[in-house]
């Protein structure tokens, strides 16, 4: 497929991806992408996975890159890539047992309703027992960053992807907790009745590649 798709000429690629992906997982992938085709311009558009959802859906974007599942007839989605999600905390978590009643006495910092984070982590939180509405949530924030640093301030805990806090773990600013989290998938999204443009078939054959 890239061989074929190797004459592409002068065009834009729409693109709008969820946080994570977009500043922590895409940029090599891009990098390797203008590589390959240097006349293809990308117009990058980031949201939480609502947002770009409705994006691909308004035809303001050809091709969407998110954390969660949508639930959109229009939208046509699929795995693309993962991640793992990690508790982490400024503090070390040393002979703590993480379990239901931890995670509903622990005061949090989340992500915004809406996001692909939060929601990754509700379906967890669900899974164990919990009731994401019983949390003790100290502050929503907009931006994985910002969530990141609010911990790293002191309150007390969040899940984050590792691919966001793993600097921070290395340098020894955040800790992570004794508990295993199922890996994230991403996903790509279309719209099923919009037109494939061949600059978004050239993306998502390079994510193929770096993904072997």
């Amino acid at each position: 497929m890239l061989e074929e798709l190797g004459g592409l000429k002068r065009g834009t690629l729409r693109l709008v991806a969820s946080q994570t992906i977009a500043v922590c997982w895409l940029p090599p992938i891009l990098s390797t992408f203008h590589e390959r085709y240097p006349a293809i311009s990308i117009e990058l558009s980031i949201g939480n996975t609502g947002q770009a959802a409705v994006h691909v859906n308004d035809g303001k974007a050809d091709l969407g890159i998110v954390e969660g599942e949508i639930e959109d007839p229009a939208l046509a989605h699929w795995p693309i890539g993962e991640d793992q999600l990690l508790l982490v905390g400024a503090q070390p978590f040393a002979d703590i047992d993480i379990d239901a009643t931890w995670l509903r006495r622990a005061r949090w910092v989340q992500r915004e309703p809406g996001s692909g984070t939060r929601s990754t982590l509700n379906s967890e939180l669900r899974g164990l027992g919990v009731d994401p509405a019983a949390l003790d949530v100290a502050l929503t924030m907009p931006s994985n960053e910002s969530v990141r640093t609010a911990v790293e301030a002191g309150v007390d805990v969040a899940v984050l992807s590792a691919l966001v806090v793993d600097p921070a773990i290395k340098a020894g600013l955040l800790h992570v907790a004794p508990i295993t989290f199922a890996p994230r998938p991403f996903f790509g999204l279309r719209h099923k009745e919009r037109y494939r443009t061949k600059a978004a078939d050239a993306l998502l054959d390079v994510i193929g590649l770096q993904r072997r």
